[in-house]
């Protein structure tokens, strides 16, 4: 008798259960083809984007909680409940989420801004279903373990050292803390202070996430080769019980929301062991994402600091040479955001640097902008929309800003409106708004013993004398659907290799020759990074300043670039001016002229270069580590050269070692994208065919490395340094050595989230922020090394962490699950990696010249998935010796 009620009972709920779950689907709409929305249960937005041009999946979830809703009790909360989130949930611990996703080939992490949080993963697509699974559960269920919180907690306090020790990162601290004043929302770093750090209980964070991650607070969104009619329901199954339960949302507006910036000059200077000076300068002014003149600054920073043809590199960098770089910016975030200009200069030379940087706002404000400069910054601000959809995690991450800071991903559409409409009357008024004297920031990281080169006083007349100056007063005194490639060998024997990719309306470009660092000598050590970074700098028919105009008005980029084995030149294009891209890419290729007043303009930005390295102390390791493994070997040499060196190089030197290794017949040009390989091929000749050279140069042999038959130690003494960087290494297989695939492999058992370095040194004893291994490959010699930055009182026990992780892959096979994980991993980042066209275009260029082989690809990933348990222990035994290791220490 009670059968018919219950069949009642079940009818109706899932009827019920129907029109909820199909709910989101049912009024999902279409913003833009491909693009969807739905709101699950009327409260989560879900976003699809759906590109099938590569099979790869990017899922993120989105929260509004960053630094700038924290009470002051608060700061460093947000950033370390991402840390949190993947220490373990209910039903997984933390080895199952990082290394269940690294398992299947992808990448997973998180990263903590003012506004927002957003955790993201990328995947290939037939994984995307269980990644978007372990990403929920780590988001949603998080058990914020004690014990787990007090080990990250010191994670935590390490990565604050390491960021102090960065002079950049320090210098960004003081500007935002003297622009917005201590109290404001964007007043304090996004880590937070050691002190709140260090008191934030289990129970403090589980009531800001209950607080702050709620489903109006969220939004998922899925970017890649998936279709929305699938991924709507799999979101709702993972979110639907969070979303019946979570709270309403919380305030939109941090406690602080309402505290008013300071006004006036604010300056702040600090010092530190570096060899540069760092500057930025802020102006207050600049409204929200959200507001309709947004687009007009982001146009008005790519007039003053984007490019070689934009004023501040043109004037203060390139003309003048008074900095050795700089950009500028507008950086609208939620709340009003700031004009910024940074650089790294000679400090002896801060005074005229600001005062010539000062002019040129003031100058732009009084005159505004000719009309051909206003349509090149236009161009570039949108070609970056272009060129973000090549990588799936940067388009759901442009989906996501736009969510979440304008209000519906279509607002995109609305941006590039604005962008295109943008008169030189816009930026006149907006430049007169923001580049006034009276709301200045200026701060300052100068070397030791370098505080008093300039103080508030100073900055004040200086900035006063700018002004009249400016007014004409003078003063006193595997990549989606497989395509094949096309190769042939112009007449003038340059290999060529192309791969129609018609999908984003873009093309990569890429030639390459033997060269770089394996080619050089004590003498000319850095002759072919200097070669490169001057390349663009003058043709036959071009100066420098013409040609940085013509390929910027173009949205393209063109400059050549140089390594350890290899140097060449390198192009981005749209399709749609790629003809002309590729006339001026054929022009610079064949008739650079190196003119000498560009080669002394240069000098001072490699020299800057390369004494910037020795104030990042990852760097300094790596160096030394080279040095002690390769010498005499040109791989122990700095790619970046010798101060000496570069200090003494002239036009000629630079011409005659073009002359000598730019030649036709040892190079490879691969280009990738919106093409007809026909067509091309046959403009390729025209353009390309009549440029012939002899070989007259014979490629010189090279000195083999010291033997490495008992251990090489350094300690390089920083003393006012909050962390110490130790390098621990071995000799390694080389690119076509077949010892690399089980190498690879082994290094991946031990890096990354889910990896033995990570999961024990960091994750158990929390003894370092950064703790990885590397297989460096040469095309003569090989390098294995592990690497971590610590507390310089835990250098003892990192150390021996490092020993105790290579004494155990010498004396115990690796477990078949992380066989695979590694196996996945490595297989991952690569397609990963190879989403761009000017990426897949460097790889097959590469593997050619080496002699792996265009295709490389396909047989990298069979090599790598047939690489077994004993393959890795037999490398680690033939490589990993305990007397023979290289070990660098730098630090305190």
């Amino acid at each position: 008798m009670c059968y018919p009620k219950i069949q009642l009972v079940m009818v109706i709920f899932f009827v019920v259960f129907f029109c909820f779950s199909m709910h989101g689907v049912c009024l999902s709409r279409e913003l833009a083809p491909g693009l969807y929305k739905v709101k699950i249960g009327d409260r989560l937005p879900v976003i699809v984007k759906e590109s099938a041009r590569s099979p790869v999946v990017a899922i993120q979830i989105w929260v509004k909680a960053g630094s700038s809703y924290e009470a002051k009790d608060e700061w460093g909360i947000t950033h370390l409940i991402e840390h949190m989130i993947f220490k373990g949930t209910d039903t997984r611990g933390a080895e199952d989420i990082g290394g269940a996703i690294e398992a299947v080939g992808g990448t997973i992490n998180a990263y903590t801004s003012l506004d927002y949080t957003v955790y993201h993963c990328v995947v290939p697509k037939q994984f995307w279903r269980k990644a978007l699974n372990i990403l929920s559960d780590a988001v949603l269920h998080a058990t914020y373990d004690q014990k787990e919180l007090e080990r990250e907690k010191k994670v935590v306090l390490e990565e604050i050292r390491m960021r102090d020790d960065q002079p950049t990162s320090r210098l960004s601290k003081m500007l935002m803390k003297e622009a917005y004043g201590p109290e404001h929302p964007y007043g304090h770093p996004v880590i937070g202070f050691p002190e709140t750090v260090s008191k934030f209980s289990r129970s403090d964070l589980r009531k800001y996430v209950q607080k702050r991650y709620t489903p109006e607070n969220m939004a998922v969104i899925v970017v890649g080769d998936v279709e929305s009619s699938q991924v709507f329901p799999a979101v709702q199954e993972d979110f639907l019980t969070f979303v019946r339960s979570a709270p309403t949302k919380a305030s939109a507006l941090s406690p602080a929301s309402g505290t008013k910036h300071p006004r006036g000059l604010r300056f702040a200077i600090d010092t530190m062991d570096t060899k540069e000076g760092y500057v930025a300068i802020a102006f207050n002014g600049v409204p929200s994402f959200s507001d309709e003149d947004a687009p007009i600054y982001d146009v008005l920073g790519a007039i003053l600091g984007d490019g070689e043809s934009s004023r501040l590199v043109r004037q203060v960098k390139n003309r003048l040479g008074l900095v050795n770089a700089i950009d500028a910016y507008a950086f609208t975030p939620r709340l009003n955001g700031l004009f910024e200009i940074n650089m790294t200069l000679d400090p002896d030379k801060v005074k005229d640097a600001l005062s010539q940087v000062f002019q040129e706002l003031f100058r732009l404000r009084e005159e505004g902008v000719l009309d051909e400069e206003l349509e090149r910054a236009k161009t570039l601000v949108e070609t970056d929309f272009v060129y973000g959809q090549e990588r799936m995690e940067g388009e759901a991450r442009k989906i996501g800003v736009f969510e979440f800071l304008a209000g519906s991903p279509d607002k995109v559409s609305q941006y590039l409106e604005k962008v295109r409409s943008v008169t030189p009357e816009d930026i006149k008024r907006v430049a007169s708004k923001i580049f006034t004297t009276k709301d200045i920031t200026i701060s300052m990281i100068m070397p030791e013993g370098k505080s008093g080169i300039v103080n508030k006083e100073d900055l004040s007349l200086l900035i006063q004398e700018a002004e009249l100056q400016a007014g004409g007063i003078s003063p006193t005194g595997e990549f989606g659907t497989v395509r094949l490639v096309r190769k042939v060998e112009l007449s003038n024997g340059l290999t060529v290799l192309i791969r129609e990719v018609p999908e984003v309306p873009t093309v990569g470009m890429r030639i390459v020759f033997p060269g770089g660092v394996r080619y050089e000598t004590p003498k000319n050590n850095g002759i072919f990074h200097f070669l490169a970074t001057t390349w663009t700098k003058g043709t036959e028919t071009h100066s420098a300043e013409g040609l940085a105009e013509m390929i910027e008005g173009l949205g393209a980029g063109i400059s050549g670039f140089s390594g350890k084995n290899t140097f060449g030149l390198q192009g981005r294009f749209l399709s749609s001016n790629f003809d002309k891209g590729l006339n001026l890419f054929a022009e610079i290729l064949m008739t650079p002229t190196f003119p000498q007043e560009e080669v002394e303009k240069m000098k001072p930005i490699i020299v800057s270069q390369i004494r910037r390295q020795d104030d990042y102390l990852p760097s300094v390791a790596m160096r030394a580590f080279n040095r002690l493994l390769f010498s005499p070997h040109p791989y122990a040499m700095d790619p970046l050269g010798t101060i000496e060196n570069v200090q003494g190089v002239s036009s000629k030197d630079l011409k005659e070692t073009y002359e000598k290794f730019a030649i036709p017949s040892r190079g490879v040009l691969a280009i990738v994208g919106d093409v007809n390989a026909d067509e091309l091929i046959a403009t390729l000749e025209t353009l390309l065919g009549g440029w012939r050279k002899e070989e007259l140069e014979i490629l010189p042999e090279l000195p083999s490395p010291d033997p490495l038959e008992t251990p090489k130690i350094s300690t390089i003494k920083r003393e006012q340094k909050e962390q110490t960087h130790i390098v621990l290494g071995f000799a390694g297989p080389t690119i076509s050595g077949l010892d690399r695939y089980p190498m690879e492999v082994l290094s991946a058992v031990l890096s990354g989230m889910g990896g033995r370095l990570f999961q024990d040194l960091r994750g158990q004893k929390a003894l370092a922020y950064t703790v990885t291994s590397m297989v460096g490959l040469g095309l003569d010699y090989g390098s294995f090394a592990l690497y971590i930055a610590c507390a310089p009182e835990k250098k003892d026990k990192a150390l021996k962490g490092l020993w105790k992780e290579i004494y155990r892959v010498l004396s115990e096979p690796i477990s078949q699950e992380e066989l695979e994980r590694a196996k996945h991993w490595l297989i991952g980042r690569y397609e990963i990696g190879l989403q761009t066209n000017g990426a897949q275009a460097m790889d097959m260029a590469l593997n050619e010249l080496y002699g792996l082989g265009y295709n490389f690809s396909t047989k990298y990933v069979q090599s790598i998935s047939k690489v077994t348990a004993e393959d890795c222990m037999s490398v680690a035994k033939k490589y990993l010796s305990q007397d023979s290791y290289v070990l660098v220490t730098v630090g305190p």
